[in-house]
């Protein structure tokens, strides 16, 4: 059972260093992790207290914390009420991102796409860059008569739960393969086990193209995706706050949220949060929300937060999340 005490101070703008430190341990999606990774060391600065983050995918972080393994699980799938309570969990939003299509073609900026498109290419009915569908899209660009290398995440992933939900607006692709963690592609795929490893593999492969959260993706070319107001919306910090400043997360259902396809002009079409999964009898629970509780208002921790390219849990999500909290 979670103490009421677990969130208390949630307007604190700093947590104090106590008389012993705290050392938690997190594992899940890698979405999040470079910000979660950032907040540990400003954290340890302020109080001491040691947060270490591993990755290893979606999935990791929901078996993981189930089985009481660590102090919390990461999940960018956020989990139903019914799946909550089978396994014993809470979960709130911890922060909000975005994935994007990343791709390697030398010379070539602007590129537009759509999930219908995209669709085709992820199960193998497009093979090439100058095929007559993504022309149609980019008809100011010469695009090249190469074979498209598509990459993959091969782990259970919550980046690929956000983009499948993407690609879903295609019916096709809604009926054949639905929307999950894991997909079986019909397109002949480069799998990787994570967004740092997608990162790597886009930068080094030529006429490639992959699916990332946007912290990782430095060094290729982002595609601007077709959003529900029939936009292409570029990838940045603005069309990202755009899309997620109506999230109306709501306590009710857990915090249950899919952001993918936020309506609104400006809004960018692939915008998801981050989910913190606790198990309700973990030893730690108080010291993991301190820490959330820190990260959603102190001001270095938000700032971090957005220089990043993510965006923090809004105030009235955050003492949202307190009283569902309370409640446990």
């Amino acid at each position: 059972m979670l103490k009421k005490t677990l969130l208390s101070g949630l307007g604190a703008a700093v947590i104090c260093a106590s008389a012993s430190a705290a050392s938690l341990t997190g594992v899940g999606a890698t979405f999040p992790m470079p910000i979660y990774k950032e907040l540990s060391k400003i954290y340890y600065e302020q109080t001491k207290n040691e947060v270490s983050y591993s990755g290893g995918g979606s999935g990791k972080g929901i078996a993981s914390i189930s089985a009481k393994n660590g102090d919390f699980g990461g999940s960018d799938e956020p989990l139903t009420q019914e799946v909550l309570k089978e396994k014993n969990l809470v979960q709130f939003p911890a922060v909000i991102g975005a994935v994007v299509l990343g791709y390697n073609l030398n010379g070539i900026k602007d590129l537009r796409l759509d999930s219908s498109t995209l669709a085709m290419i992820y199960s193998g009915e497009i093979t090439k860059w100058n095929n007559m569908k993504i022309k149609a899209l980019n008809p100011s660009i010469k695009l090249p008569n190469a074979d498209i290398i598509v990459i993959v995440r091969s782990d259970a992933s919550g980046t690929t739960f956000n983009f499948t939900n993407y690609l879903a607006n295609d019916e096709k692709w809604k009926y054949k393969y639905g929307v999950a963690k894991s997909i079986n592609w019909d397109a002949k795929v480069t799998p990787v086990a994570s967004n740092p490893l997608m990162a790597t593999m886009i930068e080094k492969t030529p006429f490639s193209i992959g699916y990332l959260e946007y912290s990782y993706a430095k060094n290729m070319g982002l595609a601007s995706l077709k959003n529900s107001e029939n936009e292409y919306i570029a990838p940045s910090r603005t069309s990202f706050a755009v899309a997620s400043k109506n999230a109306n997360f709501s306590a009710e259902n857990g915090f249950y949220k899919i952001l993918t396809n936020a309506s609104g002009k400006g809004s960018y079409p692939l915008v998801g949060a981050s989910f913190i999964l606790l198990h309700k009898e973990g030893k730690n629970n108080k010291e993991v929300a301190k820490f959330f509780n820190w990260a959603m208002s102190d001001e270095k921790a938000l700032n971090a937060t957005r220089k990043l390219g993510y965006e923090p849990i809004d105030e009235n999500t955050a003492k949202a999340i307190k009283e569902y909290l309370d409640k446990q």
